[in-house]
């Protein structure tokens, strides 16, 4: 029985030693996975493999975030214009999906990681449309949620993961204000503190994060000319406020100015590069279109400190697009636009992949979805708008770029 025995183990670590050389996550005492280890990534996108799933309940407006192994989708618009609490979280380690709970039915909610640990679920609108300062936090070490509260109520804040703190910037006020200049800071200890935007005007900016090199930026979108006055005056927004993290301690700088200032623009940054692109302009109906939708991708390199001076061009305009990193390439995809091919652009070479096969690309045109990247190779894209408009959609399209 103690030969058997030996000879047991020694095949057991023989095995384990086996799926750790191949990259195979291994279970810990309570059964879970918990190999940290990131898989490599394809290069070429027409190897990303295609798969499809539904989330457990049709919606559109969910705040969507990614934390580790996990991709969670909260909250949102139902088909009866309702809001809902619901929370679908996908382990890609597992493969498994779990459904969960926010604390409350909302929607217009800012989404976010700190830490590598907690996923961050801020603010919203209630069944009251009246903003709120709930944020609502998802340890997924440990399944279990927490909830902390804005230093103002607001819905659609933005969140910039920093890496050791995020920064919860702006969103809607429901006061005079109607823009908010707040910022919250949350730290890897769930400490929270606040601090004001140092910029003109309020602002309903973009919000794009390097969390591997601490960066932030906050830019484009619109402002309030009149800020505290009874009529509001939105304009497009050139201010741009620049984040970065030292430790726990965050520092913002407003010396840059976005070079072409528009509405509905999306980004993303990876290796210290960020890129903003689509969008739309308002012009007066008469001797110019009312709304211009754009295929301008404007280039910020924190490296330089400096805007790229040549914008790049996407294949189609898009307004509102999804944008995500996947390796050293950052996606555009989706829309307001009637395309469902991917802009797919290499940051390493400033140049967009050619995408001549239609390959990848979106298998249903939607709207006002939302998605994410587990583990900077797995793309997600969730709910939606289908129809025209007319339908709300629990389809989730996944892009796994991922070297098992």
């Amino acid at each position: 029985m103690q030969g058997l025995s030996s000879m047991f183990l020694a095949i057991t670590c023989l095995l384990a030693f086996a799926r750790r050389a191949a990259g195979i996550a291994l279970p810990d005492s309570s059964g879970s996975y918990k190999d940290d280890a990131m898989p490599g990534f394809k290069e070429n996108p027409e190897d990303w493999i295609y798969s499809g799933q539904m989330l457990s309940v049709p919606r559109s407006s969910i705040a969507a975030t990614s934390v580790g192994h996990f991709a969670l989708f909260a909250g949102g618009r139902l088909q009866n214009d309702l809001y809902t609490d619901v929370v679908d979280i996908f382990n890609k380690q597992t493969g498994k999906w779990t459904i969960s709970h926010l604390s409350s039915s909302r929607s217009s909610i800012g989404a976010g990681s700190v830490a590598g640990r907690y996923a961050l679920f801020a603010g919203g609108l209630d069944a009251s449309f009246r903003p709120m300062s709930v944020v609502d936090v998802y340890d997924t070490e440990t399944s279990k949620w927490s909830t902390l509260n804005l230093h103002t109520p607001r819905s659609s804040p933005k969140i910039l993961d920093l890496g050791t703190v995020s920064a919860i910037v702006g969103g809607l006020s429901g006061d005079l204000q109607y823009l908010s200049r707040s910022v919250d800071y949350v730290n890897a200890n769930l400490a929270i503190s606040n601090d004001t935007l140092q910029i003109d005007y309020p602002q309903f900016g973009v919000a794009i994060s390097d969390s591997a090199n601490g960066l932030g930026l906050f830019t484009s979108g619109y402002q309030n000319n009149r800020p505290g006055e009874r009529f509001n005056d939105f304009q497009p927004s050139n201010q741009t406020t620049v984040f970065e993290a030292t430790d726990s301690a965050v520092s913002h700088t407003t010396d840059q100015t976005f070079p072409y200032p528009r509405w509905g623009a999306g980004g993303a940054a990876v290796n210290r590069v960020f890129a903003i692109g689509g969008g739309h302009l308002f012009g007066d109906g008469l001797s110019e279109p009312l709304t211009t939708v754009v295929d301008r991708v404007d280039i910020y390199d924190a490296g330089t400190g400096e805007w790229v001076s040549t914008p790049l061009k996407l294949s189609v305009p898009r307004d509102y697009p999804l944008v995500q990193t996947l390796g050293d390439y950052i996606v555009f995809v989706s829309g307001t636009d009637q395309s469902k091919d991917f802009d797919i652009l290499d940051t390493r070479s400033l140049a967009f992949i050619a995408n001549t096969h239609h390959k990848p690309s979106l298998y249903t045109l939607r709207y006002d979805a939302s998605a994410v990247t587990v583990d900077n190779c797995l793309l997600i894209v969730a709910g939606g708008l289908v129809y025209q408009g007319r339908s709300t959609t629990g389809s989730v399209e996944m892009f796994d770029a991922c070297i098992h």
